[in-house]
């Protein structure tokens, strides 16, 4: 094997070594340069496509060759070259393509010549999309981003103050990476970063991945979760036409082969659909090409437009695969405006390669140790589109400030800057940073600290953070809080901190403690800040507290891909508390209720002070969870299938501890995606007191419940729920199912679908005890992260309430 590999080396070494160039510029008819014209060796998938000035370069042994000059809209252009000694310079001047009107019977209905031709690339579809069972082939990538107008300031922030855009060309982002790309049926994939260059930061990692690049046009829905949920329908879908209108605009010859070029056209303007052209080779009923666009009538997120050209090649008799992919987009948020341009070359495609046993794995991705330390000779060599004259000069220009940037006199004279006292500050607090120990502290404002409750009365609360990072991405961060209560006139306060200390595995350990005034739900149902304004202006006091003596640590890591493992110990004094204000600024029509969850006209103590020594164990298991790797990091990417949840808690009667009870849950959750449907989201649990000796009632199962018009619409939460009324402190159930319909009634009622607004409907049950049955039905809308809703509560079969709720969708 040694000796095989040895000889591998020789051969490409000396492939390397007596390898020449092929460089020119290709222009029209007009003498005007052509971007991106595809360029491959006949017979092969090795190529290159030109860059935006028309030049393009392909390093080749010597030998006969016929490269093959291709774009849509032009005359496919062959040329013979022989390589012997020298690199050779041939520029090349491509014809536009001239169409012909297809001949055709046109039908007594009038139905266009494209139907005819897009029922049989309809037919052909599952054969086409089915038809490799596996490929592997490099990939490169190149992706840039510009901003073309920008305010100096939004809301008082520099937009830019490191400079990192160019006020000539407007770049903001450049970067390059080269990849190993396998595939298998179905949705199998696994790719290798080996080289990876960010222009500006020699330490960053590109966040360019070929299958971002797969745009799969034979498949009836393509989903692409970064634009939108609901994914868009292939003009050769197999329900296509409900959703387009095809024209044949001609067909052009190619080798022979005679092509439809047919116009797709929106049946609706608000649809998942694209708009532009779809070439289709006549008899075999291929894709040949594509050149179609999204428009925010599609409903996309984040950019306002994306065109798309695809240009497949022969890769094999009979398989053509894609060669190159181009996104481009632009966009406009807060008066920042903007485009970008993201490309990739597939090439050196094998068909059917022998992957070893378990080469497919839950790793779609790795990042190679050594991908962002390739030299500029390795580039040179190894990249097939040529650099711009923007962008080479980026590369230069932004490498040449890394170089400053990066030292300590230029971070410290920035953080002097950064650093300095501003009265915004005293609304949203103080952050100080060292940047080149990579290590800030923050304090809070003292504004932001303020809360009312009927306990403490007013009470401010001020937090001092801590944190430091390491190049491998270790950090720790440690804290404190320290606040007053004005009614009660007592201090509390807290430490905390957090050590991760194996990334690739979220390892870290924890440890807090200190004298806290804390909700008798773990959930923290309500918000200080929602409880603060019910109380002053509605006198409604809904958070109940008690003041906790404690201290806590524990562990938490993924023993193994998906399983994520946390146990922690707590030991607590629980002390029961009173209101001690009656404080009001608008009288109403309710009356302030006691700080006794269970027995709000209570005036006396809810329980006896106690201590409570506790055991959690969480267990997290997320079925074939998908992930790729770098260096210092991992990153998860979500699954298809649910996760498994695991909650034992532990009472122990012991070193003074006054409880013992032992409780045990189990409960799934995950997303399901309908495609053009929308998503769906799921929640059930179930779980039980095994053993309830001796507890109080924080040590009760509390739901997730709300009184308020504000929610956050959590995925195990509910709308209409007392905070308390259902607590359990024996056996229950739990269950919570979400519908989001992306649009797909709203989007075509006019004027409505101009909002881009997403219908959301939900339904959750519980029962606790075994007796009482409580559920919530909802509907509403929802629109960059805020909902709207409207819920009705049943106990027992019978409406008990309803309402309106609005909040923060997270």
């Amino acid at each position: 094997m040694a000796k095989i590999k040895l000889l591998l080396f020789i051969l490409l070494f000396a492939q390397k070594m007596f390898s020449y160039t092929i460089n020119g510029k290709i222009t029209d008819n007009r003498n005007e340069p052509v971007p991106f014209v595809n360029i491959y060796i006949k017979g092969t998938t090795r190529g290159t496509t030109s860059n935006i000035q028309g030049a393009y370069a392909l390093e080749l042994p010597p030998g006969k060759y016929e490269i093959v000059y291709k774009l849509i809209g032009y005359k496919l252009h062959v040329e013979q070259v022989t390589i012997s000694s020298e690199s050779q310079t041939i520029d090349v001047k491509l014809i536009p393509e001239s169409f012909e009107l297809k001949e055709a019977v046109i039908q007594a209905d009038g139905e266009d010549p494209a139907y005819a031709v897009i029922r049989q690339a309809q037919k052909k579809r599952k054969f086409y999309n089915e038809q490799v069972n596996s490929y592997s082939c490099d990939v490169y990538i190149k992706g840039e981003q510009r901003i073309l107008k920008t305010p100096k300031k939004i809301m008082g922030m520099e937009v830019d103050p490191e400079g990192e855009i160019d006020t000539q060309t407007g770049i903001a982002y450049l970067s390059e990476s080269v990849s190993k790309f396998n595939f298998k049926q179905s949705d199998k994939i696994r790719e290798e970063m080996i080289s990876s260059k960010v222009s500006g930061d020699n330490k960053a990692f590109s966040y360019n991945q070929a299958s971002d690049m797969l745009f799969n046009f034979y498949d009836n829905i393509l989903e692409v979760p970064s634009l939108s949920e609901r994914g868009f329908i292939s003009p050769i879908a197999n329900t296509a036409m409900f959703s387009y209108k095809y024209k044949l605009l001609g067909t052009f010859f190619e080798d022979g082969q005679m092509i439809n070029k047919i116009q797709v056209i929106p049946k609706r303007k608000n649809d998942p659909v694209f708009s532009g052209i779809i070439n289709i080779m006549e008899n075999s009923w291929r894709i040949h090409s594509i050149a179609l666009v999204l428009t925010k009538d599609a409903q996309i997120d984040f950019v306002d437009t994306l065109k798309i050209n695809l240009m497949y090649i022969p890769v094999e008799k009979e398989i053509w695969l894609p060669f190159t992919t181009k996104f481009v987009f632009n966009f406009g948020v807060l008066g920042i405006e903007g485009d970008g341009m993201y490309m990739s070359v597939n090439s050196n495609y094998i068909i059917d390669p022998d992957f070893p046993k378990n080469f497919f794995t839950n790793e779609v991705m790795k990042v190679n140790d050594d991908a962002n330390k390739k030299d500029s000779t390795y580039w040179e060599t190894n990249r097939p589109v040529p650099l711009t004259d923007e962008e080479a000069n980026d590369y230069r220009k932004r490498d040449s400030l890394a170089k400053i940037r990066n030292t300590k006199p230029y971070m410290d004279s920035t953080d002097r800057k950064s650093n300095k006292f501003k009265l915004m500050n005293l609304i949203s607090g103080y952050t100080h940073i060292n940047t080149y120990k990579k290590r800030e502290w923050r304090i809070s404002a003292p504004l932001a600290g303020m809360e009312f409750n009927t306990v403490q009365g007013f009470n401010a609360n001020m937090k001092f953070d801590f944190s430091k990072r390491y190049e491998n991405n270790k950090f720790y961060n440690v804290g404190c809080n320290l606040g007053y209560g004005f009614s009660d006139e007592d201090v509390f306060g807290g430490i905390h901190g957090r050590y991760l200390y194996k990334p690739k595995k979220f390892a870290s350990v924890f440890a807090s403690g200190g004298r806290e005034y804390t909700q008798f739900s773990n959930n923290n149902p309500i918000l200080p800040i929602i409880n603060s304004l019910y109380s002053l202006l509605n006198e409604q006091n809904f958070m109940k507290l008690y003041l906790k003596y404690y201290g806590r640590a524990g562990h938490s890591s993924e023993l193994t891909n998906g399983l994520y493992f946390t146990p922690s110990v707590e030991y607590a004094q629980r002390v029961p508390l009173v209101n001690t204000t009656g404080l009001t600024w608008v009288k109403s029509n309710y009356n302030y209720t006691s700080n006794d969850p269970q027995n709000p006209d209570s005036s006396g103590y809810s329980f006896s002070t106690n201590n409570a020594l506790s055991l959690d164990i969480r267990i997290r298991y997320v079925f074939k969870q998908k992930y790729y790797t770098s260096p210092n990091y991992k990153t998860v990417t979500g699954s298809k299938f649910p996760a498994l949840l695991i909650n034992y808690k532990k009472g122990i009667n012991a070193l003074g501890s006054n409880v013992d009870y032992d409780f045990l849950s189990a409960g799934i959750e995950g997303n399901l995606n309908l495609k053009r449907f929308g998503n769906s989201s799921y929640s059930f649990t179930a779980g039980a007191f095994l053993n309830n000796r001796k507890m109080y009632f924080m040590d009760w199962y509390h739901f997730n419940g709300n009184q308020t018009l504000f929610s956050t619409f959590l995925p195990n939460s509910f709308e209409l729920l007392d905070y308390y009324s259902a607590s359990t402190n024996k056996q229950f159930l739990e269950g919570h199912f979400e519908h989001n319909f992306e649009g797909l009634f709203l989007n075509k009622i006019p004027l409505l679908k101009l909002l881009m607004l997403q219908e959301v409907g939900r339904i959750s049950v519980l029962t606790s005890d075994g007796k009482n049955t409580y559920a919530e039905i909802s509907v509403g809308v929802k629109r960059l992260g805020f909902q709207l809703c409207f819920a009705t509560g049943y106990s027992n079969q019978k409406q008990v309430n309803s309402g309106i709720r609005f909040g923060i969708d997270f």
